[in-house]
């Protein structure tokens, strides 16, 4: 994981990231995986342990390895590399023309046309006193597209994915899945699937809320009312929570860089994930390790 993205939960959320025990519980994890499997795909997997066992001389015939497949794992060495490159690339073009939309000028303008700036004898001020529904009105305003934007990047990363991980599949069932023995790894797998694309899909809902939570952050209710000599003065004011160190042209651009980084770092983290889950499963089992299927216990259901 990379630290830009640790830095931006910590942004986004108010908090590092969990940090788990040495020692974990291992029948823990082993309910909350069983619990995650499709129930056809878990029977189907019962069904082909209980067969290897029932007839080991079935499974003595053979190559040595055990449910691999050359072209899937070309495939996958080849392919995923070249997806998270191109993840990388697509958010730092997202992060670029964001960029162009949150400079000063172009906030300024967007805030004057949308009345969001109030002129009186006091000076400047944002129209937005921090009510729920006033600073959903300026989130929508400004902030409420780019992040559409970046879930529908999201969604064709994680769409392409999902492509590749069918095309390996296809590859992966003709070449090695042919007996009792050799579909019980493809079945493991078919079996997570549709609980992997629920976590997916709850990883996405999080990139509006946490945005949200964060934009709500610069304007708590009842604040008191500051006034500034230039207009300019008042939008470079605005969400200074978001740049304490005063380090951008204006908080937006701060907000776009945080914001960008959990996002980028959220698709590349699935992307790796699916790389490291297909470079397990694809290099298959040896027929050394078929005692372990053996000992299982299988007269419970």
């Amino acid at each position: 994981m990379e630290e830009s993205f640790r830095r931006a939960i910590r942004k986004l959320t108010g908090h590092s990231l969990l940090r788990f025990g040495t020692h974990p519980n291992r029948s823990r994890i082993e309910a909350t995986m069983s619990q995650s499997m499709s129930v056809n795909w878990a029977i189907a997997l019962f069904e082909h342990l209980d067969a290897v066992v029932k007839e080991p001389e079935s499974a003595m015939g053979g190559p040595e390895m055990i449910s691999f497949s050359s072209s899937a794992w070309k495939l996958a060495d080849t392919e995923f590399p070249k997806l998270i490159e191109e993840c990388r690339a697509k958010f730092e073009e997202f992060r670029h023309k964001w960029a162009q939309r949150y400079t000063t000028d172009e906030i300024h303008r967007m805030l004057l046309q949308g009345n969001w700036l109030e002129e009186s004898d006091a000076g400047w001020t944002l129209a937005c006193k921090g009510s729920k529904t006033e600073v959903n009105n300026l989130y929508l305003a400004t902030i409420h597209l780019m992040i559409g934007d970046a879930e529908k990047l999201f969604v064709m990363v994680t769409s392409q994915v999902l492509h590749l991980q069918e095309r390996l599949c296809k590859y992966w069932y003709e070449e090695s899945a042919h007996d009792a023995v050799s579909k019980i790894l493809p079945c493991m797998e078919a079996s997570f699937r549709k609980r992997e694309e629920a976590i997916v899909a709850e990883l996405r809902a999080t990139m509006a809320i946490l945005a949200k939570e964060h934009f709500a952050e610069a304007f708590p209710a009842r604040a008191k009312v500051k006034h500034y000599s230039t207009s300019y003065g008042c939008v470079r004011a605005i969400g200074r929570s978001w740049d304490m160190n005063f380090a951008y042209e204006n908080a937006f651009l701060a907000f776009l860089d945080d914001f960008c980084d959990y996002a980028s770092g959220l698709c590349l983290l699935i992307e790796e994930w699916y790389r490291d889950k297909w470079a397990l499963y694809l290099r298959g089992f040896s027929r050394g390790q078929l005692d372990l299927f053996g000992s299982a216990d299988l007269s419970a259901s």
